[in-house]
C-alpha cells in the first residue's frame, strides 16, 4: 500500500455527499478531515448563507480562497470542498500532490440530499432547484471532469462509496493505507 497518496480532495456538485463521505473515509483510514466550508463558516463567524447575504457571493469566494491556501494539509489528510472549488484553477492546484476524487452525483440524486437544506445552500435558494443544480453542473462539469477520479454516488449510501473510491485508488496504483 502507498501510504504517500494523499490528501485526497473530495469534489463535486452541492448534495454529492462530500462530508459525509470525506468524514467516513477519514475515520476509515484514520486521517485528518477538513470540511472546507465549515472552515469558513469558522473563520467567518457565520454561516455561508449569512456570509452571502451579509457580504455576498465574491466575499465567500475570497475567503474560501484564504482557507484553502492556509489550512495545514498533509498526506493524509481527507478534505471536503464546496461545489465552486474545483472551477477555480487557483484553488484546484494548492495541492499538487492531491487525489481529487470527484463525487458524481445527478441533479435528482442531488435534490433528494439537498431538499432539506435548501436555506443554507445560498446558491440552491431560488424556486427552481433542479434547474439550479443542471446549471450549476453544466458550469462545472469541465472543472469536475479533471478529477483524476470519479465515482458515481447516485443510490449509494456514503459507506458504499467509501468503498468504491478506495477500489478506484487501488485501480489506479495508490492505494491508501490506515496506520
Amino acid at each position: 500500500m502507498n501510504r504517500d497518496v494523499g490528501p485526497i480532495v473530495l469534489v463535486g456538485l452541492s448534495g454529492a455527499g462530500k462530508t459525509a463521505v470525506g468524514r467516513l473515509l477519514a475515520e476509515r483510514l484514520v486521517w485528518t478531515f477538513v470540511d472546507l466550508d465549515a472552515e469558513v463558516e469558522r473563520r467567518a463567524a457565520c454561516t455561508i448563507a449569512e456570509l452571502f447575504q451579509r457580504d455576498g457571493e465574491r466575499a465567500f469566494r475570497d475567503l474560501e480562497a484564504q482557507v484553502t491556501r492556509s489550512i495545514p494539509v498533509d498526506p493524509r489528510t481527507i478534505v471536503s470542498t464546496g461545489g465552486g472549488w474545483m472551477a477555480r484553477p487557483e484553488l484546484r492546484d494548492t495541492w499538487p500532490h492531491a487525489v481529487r476524487v470527484w463525487l458524481r452525483v445527478e441533479p435528482d440524486g442531488a435534490m433528494s440530499r439537498l431538499a432539506r437544506e435548501r436555506l443554507t445552500r445560498p446558491l440552491l435558494a431560488g424556486p427552481d432547484l433542479e434547474a439550479e443544480l443542471r446549471r450549476l453542473l453544466g458550469d462545472r462539469l469541465p472543472a469536475y471532469r479533471l478529477a483524476e477520479i470519479a465515482v458515481e454516488t447516485d443510490g449509494l449510501t456514503p459507506a458504499a462509496v467509501v468503498d468504491a473510491i478506495l477500489d478506484r485508488l487501488a485501480e489506479a496504483g495508490r492505494s491508501p493505507a490506515a496506520p
